[in-house]
């Protein structure tokens, strides 16, 4: 029954000073800077947390205005420099200690009573000592001697100084000069563009008998026909031919039928037939092989090739010999004759 009873009390003694020993574990301080502080000048509380490593500690919840102080009269708010911040300073055989700083502005010169900043650690409070700071007002000991105040003085005629008007002048001036000289610049320029003669270079001009004559051995060298695509070869051939004949005697050429042209160039000039007649049996087999799906032979699509370099050489128009577009008997240039001409 005796032992039963110590026991008892030992239990109970250890559940009331287990709060007590856990929370002497952590130490919880705050000191200023300066006891003094001169008005509006900053100063910076410092706290710090010193707990077992592992653990861990509330700081205190503070005003998002800074710290209420109080005097013998009234209360004061330190206003917040900066928002604070806990850092950790160092782990030092397993405890860690913790500080936050909090600087604030005092803007009123009195004895201020900073109270006790709260932590909260496993559940209880912690509390720090009390601050006491003096705020100091640095024109409250100013001794002033009324003998050397003196009255206001008249308003004085500013000094003239002759660079500071050359300045406002100067900018100006140069400005406008540049503005001047740009503008007759201007002038010459556009007066002697005006007179300047204008070279215009001339166009070369390719005759309609040698772009026919290259797009021919360009032809050739397809090899249409003798490849299998007789169709392609006759529809090229006389595309070419087209072309010439509208440049040449400006005849439509590529809107009209074979008929067509063969009628018109018959009406031109009607001793040209040698050459005509090549053509004719030209633009014919032509007809025959894309509308007929007529196959000719070889020697036909020979022929029809040769034929087309006569008639484009046996109609071009004479080359100039003086440097200057030939004309005929009617003053007009073969480009733009009403009669095909033939060099035989």
């Amino acid at each position: 029954m005796y032992f039963k009873s110590v026991k008892s009390f030992l239990l109970i003694l250890g559940l009331v000073l287990l709060p007590v020993l856990s929370s002497a574990q952590a130490r919880v301080t705050a000191r200023l800077d300066s006891t003094y502080v001169i008005l509006g000048m900053p100063t910076t509380i410092h706290l710090e947390a010193s707990v077992p490593e592992g653990q861990t500690i509330e700081f205190p919840h503070l005003d998002s205005r800074g710290i209420v102080a109080w005097d013998d009269t009234a209360a004061f708010l330190l206003e917040w420099a900066d928002l604070p911040r806990v850092d950790t300073l160092a782990v030092q055989n397993g405890t860690l200690t913790l500080r936050q700083e909090l600087e604030v502005f005092p803007f009123d010169s009195a004895s201020l009573l900073i109270p006790a900043f709260r932590f909260v650690y496993q559940g209880d409070t912690l509390r720090t000592n009390e601050l006491a700071l003096k705020v100091i007002q640095p024109f409250d000991s100013l001794e002033v001697d009324p003998e050397k105040f003196f009255d206001i003085k008249d308003v004085l005629t500013p000094e003239i100084v002759i660079w500071d008007y050359v300045e406002w002048i100067l900018w100006p001036l140069l400005a406008i000069a540049l503005g001047v000289a740009a503008w007759y610049g201007w002038r010459y320029y556009r007066r002697r563009r005006r007179h300047q003669p204008v070279v215009v270079k001339p166009k070369k001009i390719v005759p309609p008998n040698v772009i026919a004559l290259q797009a021919l051995d360009n032809l050739q060298e397809k090899h249409l026909w003798q490849n299998g695509k007789p169709k392609q070869f006759h529809t090229e051939l006389t595309d070419i031919l087209r072309v010439y004949i509208e440049g040449r005697f400006s005849v439509p050429a590529m809107e009209k039928t074979s008929d067509e042209i063969l009628d018109e160039l018959y009406e031109l000039n009607e001793s040209q037939h040698s050459s005509l007649n090549n053509l004719h049996q030209i633009l014919s087999l032509a007809d025959l092989v894309k509308f007929a799906k007529y196959e000719p032979l070889a020697d036909e699509n020979q022929l029809s090739f040769m034929n087309a370099k006569m008639f484009v050489t046996q109609t071009a128009a004479p080359e100039p010999t003086d440097g200057t577009k030939p004309e005929d008997e009617g003053g007009e240039t073969p480009a733009h004759s009403n009669e095909p001409q033939v060099n035989q």
